[in-house]
């Protein structure tokens, strides 16, 4: 009987389970780790997931998955190789304050359409995807090939984006109220309390990012959806308009109250966990900590070693801590490294910044850094370098958790008391254990949260939840053609209005001249 009861909830589980295909679209780095752990939730839900790999990816950093998973690969130019010529040519300008945003983005984007390319003349790819059937695509909103791919297939797609609702790049296309009064747009580094020049900068940021997003970063992708023919009646910046659902690896511990869409969901920090055992090394280090440690990381892609004088300055300013501090670090040795400092090329972050004893978090304020510093707890010292980095900081340090410091001009007396500083003002750790409750005082956990939304698309279709916005140009949208039929008959009403004045006037005065004659 027992055995008929398992049968029979097998099939149960094997009738509920979709094929989904996953696509990190950059295959190395946090976001690859992001995107198989979303893998995983699904895979564990009964779903058979497929993820797609670059013939180079961190495969390696996810070996829990590989029995969950099943993998597609092919042949991409997004590798280590990629990333370590980014980080030399960007990485260098970016600490002395000469780096170009809109370069960097110009020859990432280029990258990434290159990619995009690949895959879509990859006909043996698209035979294997075809012929595993897939129910939907889930890709990441970083890379809008996923979109292409996903109508290539003629198949509904979610689109997750890793970071928050970034006006113009999310939140026009998708419709979100984002009023720039209080909105920051994404790069404009700006809170969300402005003055009038504040918001004047805010408008100024939303516009050129707005034409920016459509004319220069979706153009390529027109141009290849075109070359196709893929979904020809649907232009490339509806894309976020045509997924099922949009969903936000972020929460309200991270990011700003504002308005969202039935469509455009909240899920959390996906890779935020509770913090696994340490090696013995690592729990060594730690329990010789009488004064606490600080965590220092600048993520993994980031080599401060080859910014050799501003890794020297940081280091002279952490060797006077009294603090050990755990430092993520590749490059050549460091003459004013402290006694109570200890490198690593690799550091167990989340597990380090989940101990009691650690006190601060020193970071380039990439989002998975500081939504695991809100989880813990952590206060943060951030030096942001490029993208989102600004804004991250800029939530932080309105949320009272945060002190943010610039690369070009850091010193190491500012660097010393800003660390100093977190650590003895305890409304810095205060307000970090408040935004941690508020992070993790939720119904469900995000990757209950990401395979519940998934499946609700993949058993009801997005169609309920989509705004008649969506379907307004933006023209219509913004009511500019009720402004304007409004302004001309207020025109029209004041030129009558003048014009009968007028009139009166003269037959006043006409009637007036008449009377003195008499």
């Amino acid at each position: 009987m027992f055995g008929l009861y398992f049968l029979f909830l097998m099939l149960v589980t094997d009738s509920r389970g979709s094929k989904i295909l996953v696509l990190s679209g950059i295959h190395t780095g946090s976001h690859f780790i992001y995107f198989s752990k979303l893998g995983e939730h699904l895979a564990n839900a009964g779903h058979e997931v497929t993820l797609l790999l670059g013939h180079y990816n961190d495969l390696n950093k996810i070996t829990q998955v590989e029995n969950l998973l099943k993998f597609e690969t092919y042949k991409t130019v997004i590798d280590e190789t990629l990333f370590e010529k980014m980080d030399k040519d960007y990485c260098k300008k970016a600490v002395s304050g000469e780096a170009s945003l809109a370069d960097w983005v110009a020859k990432f984007s280029k990258t990434l359409v290159d990619d995009c390319s690949l895959i879509l003349e990859n006909d043996e790819l698209f035979k294997n995807f075809r012929k595993a059937n897939f129910d939907i695509v889930v890709f990441n909103a970083f890379t809008p090939c996923g979109a292409l791919i996903a109508q290539k297939l003629s198949l509904p797609y979610v689109v997750f984006s890793t970071r928050r609702p970034e006006s113009p790049a999310h939140t026009f296309h998708t419709r979100i109220p984002s009023p720039i009064s209080y909105v920051p747009t994404a790069m404009s580094r700006l809170t969300t309390k402005m003055t009038f020049v504040e918001r004047l900068q805010n408008m100024a940021t939303y516009v050129i990012g707005l034409y920016y997003l459509d004319f220069v970063i979706l153009k390529p992708y027109q141009m290849l959806k075109t070359q196709h023919n893929i979904k020809p009646e649907s232009p490339m910046y509806n894309f976020y308009a045509d997924s099922e659902i949009v969903l936000f690896g972020v929460d309200w511990a991270s990011d700003i109250p504002r308005p969202l869409m039935p469509n455009t969901v909240f899920i959390g920090c996906m890779l935020c966990q509770e913090p696994k055992a340490l090696s013995n090394e690592w729990q060594e280090f730690v329990n010789s900590a009488d004064d606490g440690i600080v965590v220092f990381s600048f993520g993994s892609y980031v080599t401060l070693g080859i910014a050799i004088e501003k890794a020297e300055t940081i280091a002279a300013a952490l060797a006077r801590l009294p603090q050990k501090v755990a430092m993520r670090y590749k490059g050549n040795p460091l003459k004013n490294l402290g006694p109570n400092t200890k490198l690593a090329k690799w550091i167990p972050q989340n597990d380090l910044l989940g101990n009691p004893r650690t006190k601060a978090f020193i970071t380039h304020a990439g989002m998975k850094g500081v939504a695991e510093a809100i989880f813990h707890g952590v206060p943060i010292v951030g030096i942001p370098l490029w993208s989102d980095q600004f804004d991250n900081m800029a939530r932080m340090t309105e949320k009272g958790m945060a002190v943010t410091l610039a690369m070009a001009t850091l010193t190491s007396d500012e660097l010393y008391e800003a660390v100093t500083d977190v650590i003895e003002d305890p409304s810095y750790k205060e307000n970090a254990a408040r935004l941690s409750r508020i992070q993790r005082d939720v119904p469900m956990s995000t990757g209950e949260a990401a395979v519940f939304w998934i499946e609700h698309v993949i058993n009801h279709g997005g169609q309920h939840l989509r705004a008649e916005a969506l379907n307004l140009n933006i023209i219509q949208y913004f009511s500019l053609d009720v402004i304007a039929f409004l302004f001309v008959i207020l025109i029209l009403f004041v030129f009558l209005f003048v014009k009968a004045m007028s009139f009166f006037c003269r037959l006043l005065c006409k009637k007036t001249g008449k009377e003195k004659v008499n």
